[in-house]
């Protein structure tokens, strides 16, 4: 069947708000919260949820899965790519306002 959705962090808990605590004495960000480390999770997240939409569809044309799994599964992973394309597109604009702005 179809896995359950990954819970998602707590601001607390989270790589950014704690190097914001980092910088105003409240906590230290680890080096397993850095944003190499949490871009890696979210990308192999992405690639999993990606090869389980496509083994629950093999799976419903050979008959050992419902179709509707295998809409539900496939429809996660086209959100989850629209969602990681429209982050990644923020992220290329919020640079290239960074790198326009004049010292």
């Amino acid at each position: 069947m179809i896995p359950s959705i990954p819970a998602i962090p707590s601001i607390a808990t989270s790589g950014a708000a704690q190097a914001v605590g980092a910088s105003s004495g409240v906590g230290a960000a680890s080096a397993s919260d850095s944003f190499h480390n949490i871009l890696g999770q979210a990308i192999d997240s992405l690639n999993g949820v990606t090869n389980n939409a496509t083994n629950i569809s093999l799976q419903a044309v050979a008959g050992n899965a419902s179709v509707a799994d295998a809409t539900v599964a496939s429809t996660v992973a086209a959100l989850d790519t629209q969602l990681a394309s429209a982050l990644a597109s923020k992220a290329v604009n919020a640079l290239n306002t960074i790198m326009n702005m004049q010292l």
